[in-house]
């Protein structure tokens, strides 16, 4: 790959990677401050968006490794650095698939068992966050034993994580074509006595299948590059597999535009940032910026002299 394409795609790298990290903590801090309205379901999502954040961060790492264990190392042999920062690169983007797959099931419950969803306990979405971390860590503990044991063979490594997350692939699909089942063939006595809670879960699961779909766009392509370079290891250029790293980082950096324009609470929060930008700006505006004399009044004004202020001085 030219030395030109190779910079180009490392600046969009790091854009990509800046985003995530501004955009996933940005909803983080949204569903943290709203989670009275989201209630259980708010820590699935604030999960999400803590698996996506961590692919925004070690991404930077990992190129700095690359370009460092490059100039260091001879061939293309790679360090205790980068396997490391690839590892921890594993653990954020199969926990944000599990936990897609976590709350594809959750929303399947919540729309088919609407009151039994109501009074589902607390201890259960903990146990959900754990087993969707506990996986992750499982996946980049199998990497980085692949990279330093040659005997947990590499293609034995590959088989284990790329069934977890095609596993997870059959269970994000199967679980929003039971949802679309169930709408579909719903007795209208059943709508009607469920109307109110099933249309809230409606539009929620409406949004989280979107961001779902999303995802899985971004995702499928690098996914199946990868399992089929586990066989034919020079079947893919270097611009190509570059490509599909930046896929791979856009499916940690589109959630946040999609509760954006999905999601009420996203929406307000955003609004309200912004007002309070306009109104500092406003008052920074309204600062008297002047030292001159005014004849009519006498008075000097200092540079921070508010308009406030210059009245008080002009009715005394």
């Amino acid at each position: 790959m030219e030395k030109t394409i190779a910079i180009a795609f490392i600046g969009v790298f790091v854009t990509e990677a800046i985003v995530i990290i501004i955009g996933n903590t940005f909803t983080i801090f949204v569903f943290w401050t709203k989670r009275v309205h989201l209630k259980r379901a708010c820590s699935l999502l604030i999960s999400l968006a803590v698996a996506d954040l961590l692919v925004g961060i070690t991404e930077p790492f990992a190129l700095g490794a690359k370009k460092l264990e490059k100039m260091t190392l001879p061939g293309n042999k790679e360090g205790e650095i980068m396997s490391l920062s690839t590892a921890f690169q594993v653990l954020g983007s199969s926990a944000s698939m599990f936990f897609l797959a976590i709350i594809s099931l959750e929303r399947v419950f919540a729309v088919l068992s609407p009151f039994r969803y109501r009074v589902t306990s607390t201890r259960l979405y903990i146990c959900s966050i754990f087993m969707g971390w506990a996986a992750g860590f499982c996946l980049a503990v199998f990497f980085f034993l692949e990279a330093y044991h040659r005997e947990v063979g590499r293609l034995y490594a590959a088989v284990v994580i790329y069934s977890c997350l095609f596993l997870s692939v059959l269970v994000i699909c199967g679980s929003y074509l039971m949802i679309c089942t169930r709408l579909h063939s719903a007795a209208p006595d059943v709508q009607v006595q469920n109307r109110s809670l099933t249309l809230r879960n409606l539009r929620l699961s409406r949004t989280l299948f979107i961001v779902v779909a999303v995802s899985l766009a971004f995702w499928l392509p690098g996914f199946v590059a990868y399992v089929l370079r586990e066989f034919c290891s020079g079947c893919f250029s270097p611009s190509i597999a570059s490509t599909l790293n930046a896929l791979r980082l856009a499916n940690s950096m589109v959630n946040p535009f999609v509760y954006s324009f999905r999601m009420p609470i996203f929406k307000d929060a955003l609004n309200k940032h912004r007002g309070n930008t306009r109104t500092t700006f406003d008052l920074r505006a309204a600062r008297v910026n002047t030292s001159s004399k005014r004849s009519e009044t006498g008075l000097y004004f200092s540079r921070n002299c508010s308009l406030v202020q210059y009245k008080r001085k002009l009715s005394n």
